[in-house]
């Protein structure tokens, strides 16, 4: 199906376009966020409202919902890989996946084939959870890789381009914890979910209490790139035409690691980057990704970076299966039942 159909729109290619990369980049925290994106595309607001209902139908737009910062909420989180043999990878993924706090979970072309990411509070040990993971699958060892250092967080497809163009926002690595209480949680717990697709969606995402609405509204301006590192919307960029992504990982030396960091996170093509620990055989220690429409566009692109930035070793590690991809959420309760199911896995 066409992105630009225009049979329930009458939003054209470009101003669609003008559109997702808005929502991408930044959604408006106001009552009325879809008549402001109308007022800046010069459109009325049921078109627009009709343009995303088209997009979520279609399984184009995953969702928009708040992207929250774990270490400010008592969490710690990691990407994790092992070496999984390929007669089992499926069913160890599988396994992994079940975790309700597992968000992303991809095979991988190399030896560490196996890669996802984790988040659990400090009640739930990160080095715990990967014990019991190693028990429940029978892999005899899972390296955490926890983040050390944050270049650049995001996301931002060109819907004509099938190209990402994420400009870099800079990131604070030193975020202050949050007070949580009840009322805190709460809100938490509905803006990470997807925000509906109406007049005043935060009003109906607080079931129609307006001093429930401000509350929302409030938090997500006070605490905006800080504790919510961004409040986006997001899209299945495989159903966008951009079928390819790739995990460059770098060796760079650590005397010369934040000023590499920074200058790969100048590169729009690169979406995420990060520096992050190592363990014995794996000797990568700047994370980054790249989108683009095929694999061979990805190879050119990840060559050009090693070229200009004067970085040859490095590893291109696309994904070839996915096995889970989702927004992580905080304070679930099924992650309780999950630790209470399984911790006796683990001698204390």
């Amino acid at each position: 199906m066409s992105l630009f159909s225009q049979e329930k729109s009458m939003i054209g290619e470009e101003k669609q376009n003008q559109l997702a990369k808005l929502i991408q980049k930044s959604f408006p925290i106001c009552a009325e966020p879809y008549a402001q994106l109308a007022g800046e595309l010069d459109i009325d607001e049921v078109s627009v409202i009709d343009q995303l209902k088209e997009w979520k139908n279609t399984g184009i737009l995953r969702e928009v919902s708040a992207v929250m910062e774990g270490s400010a909420l008592g969490y710690e989180s990691a990407l994790v890989c092992g070496r999984v043999p390929e007669s089992s990878i499926d069913k160890v993924a599988e396994l992994v996946a079940k975790h309700p706090t597992v968000t992303h979970c991809y095979k991988r072309r190399h030896d560490y084939n196996l890669w996802f990411t984790i988040a659990v509070p400090e009640d739930m040990p990160l080095q715990k959870t990967i014990e019991i993971l190693e028990n429940l699958t029978d892999i005899p060892k899972l390296y955490p890789l926890r983040r050390t250092l944050s270049f650049k967080i995001g996301v931002n497809f060109d819907l004509i381009s099938k190209t990402n163009i994420t400009e870099r926002i800079e990131l604070s690595n030193h975020i202050p914890h949050l007070e949580l209480n009840p009322s805190v949680k709460q809100i938490i717990r509905l803006i990470q979910t997807d925000l509906p697709i109406c007049h005043r969606p935060f009003l109906e995402l607080a079931s129609g209490n307006s001093g429930l609405e401000s509350e929302i509204l409030q938090f997500l301006k006070d605490n905006l790139h800080q504790a919510v590192r961004r409040y986006i919307a997001t899209y299945r960029h495989r159903n966008l035409g951009v079928k390819a992504n790739g995990m460059v990982v770098w060796h760079v030396p650590e005397n010369k690691l934040s000023g590499f960091g920074h200058r790969l996170a100048g590169y729009s093509e690169v979406s995420h980057c990060y520096a992050r620990e190592t363990f014995p055989g794996f000797k990568y220690n700047v994370y980054s990704m790249i989108h683009a429409p095929t694999l061979e566009k990805l190879w050119d692109m990840a060559d050009k970076i090693s070229s200009e930035l004067g970085c040859g070793d490095y590893l291109v590690m696309d994904s070839t299966v996915e096995y889970k991809k989702c927004r992580l959420r905080y304070f679930l309760p099924e992650l309780n039942h999950w630790w209470g199911k399984h911790e006796k896995l683990v001698m204390a």
